[in-house]
């Protein structure tokens, strides 16, 4: 099957997973439930737009600070670049494959294309570390305060050595140690060689920056963190949430957008698997799946912007033309 084919195969596939998945969740929660939590958030949900935003300059400073000295990107190019880099991610099954092109495509007129793709490596790798670190602290935080059979915490624990070592296995796949014996190297090992390039040059030029980067990575966290707490207070009316919950919730979210990025939109998934953890957390499975159409409404808001910003490229391009020629 051609690769365009098996894409579309692998889009339409997990479309029709995930609407399964959130007809399931829907129903078992209950509708009217779902909905009628939606409208408890009411107002609130300029609150959560308003921090998804302050997420996406968070991540936009990050890459600006994985930057060359000396260059220059302003806050606002980047920010677009990546919202419209996430839209184009969200609505694909391509991921990382198709939200980076898209963010060197949309500043390309400011940055080199070699200085755009090391800064975006760059900033990935210090992002994925820290989405470790909050997947790894959510997992933690629900052992040691949520009772719960022992296979659970068999499964748990057996997820953390997991994630312990997995930046032994990305270290030793990006060194480099490919045997010229064994004849050419293979496209992929060159890129990532490429990166580990990238990533010993900053790391040992810039540490104090890289080290921002990873600082800024856990405010972007502790923002959702934040998103997560609010929305749960509005949607359990009387009852007050735990910060227990909302780390839980949202280290679950980053686990569903990692493992589960192929779904347009994690449509059904996140639904399903927030609705089970809630009673874990002691938590109506209905709010839970509200939290997910919450946050379902939010990437949705923000996923037009960045297809907006995709769309008003091409003309602020040829402007750009034009005013050059005139010049």
């Amino acid at each position: 099957m051609p690769s365009a084919s098996r894409r579309r195969a692998l889009t339409y596939g997990g479309a029709a997973a995930g609407a399964i998945l959130f007809y399931y969740a829907v129903e078992r929660a209950g509708a009217g439930e779902i909905v009628g939590g939606v409208r408890r958030v009411g107002w609130g949900l300029l609150a959560v737009l308003a921090l998804a935003g302050l997420r996406f300059i968070v991540r936009a400073e990050c890459w600006r600070s994985c930057l060359p000295p000396g260059t220059q990107l302003p806050l606002r190019r980047a920010l677009a670049a990546f919202l419209a880099g996430d839209a184009v991610g969200n609505v694909t099954p391509l991921g990382l494959l198709a939200s980076e092109p898209t963010k060197v495509l949309l500043t390309r007129h400011h940055l080199a294309t070699r200085e755009s793709v090391s800064s975006l490596a760059v900033e990935n790798l210090v992002y994925a570390a820290s989405v470790v670190g909050m997947i790894a602290v959510g997992l933690v935080v629900v052992m040691a305060t949520v009772p719960m059979p022992r296979a659970w915490l068999a499964i748990i624990v057996a997820a953390l050595v997991a994630m312990a070592a997995g930046p032994a296995i990305v270290v030793r796949a990006i060194r480099g140690t490919w045997d010229p014996r064994r004849g050419e190297r293979p496209r992929w090992r060159e890129r990532l060689a490429g990166v580990r390039e990238e990533v010993l040059r900053f790391s040992g030029g810039y540490p104090r920056r890289l080290w921002r980067v990873f600082v800024l990575d856990l405010v972007f966290h502790a923002l959702a963190v934040l998103e997560v707490f609010l929305t749960l207070r509005w949607l359990l009316g009387d009852r007050s949430p735990t910060l227990v919950q909302a780390i839980a919730f949202e280290a679950l979210n980053r686990g569903v957008t990692v493992a589960f990025k192929f779904v347009p939109f994690r449509v059904g998934v996140d639904e399903a698997l927030t609705g089970a953890l809630a009673p874990i957390l002691a938590v109506n499975p209905a709010a839970g799946v509200a939290l997910a159409v919450v946050r379902k409404v939010r990437n949705l808001f923000w996923a037009a912007i960045g297809l907006m910003l995709i769309a008003a490229h091409p003309a602020e391009a040829d402007a750009a033309t034009k005013a050059t020629k005139t010049v």
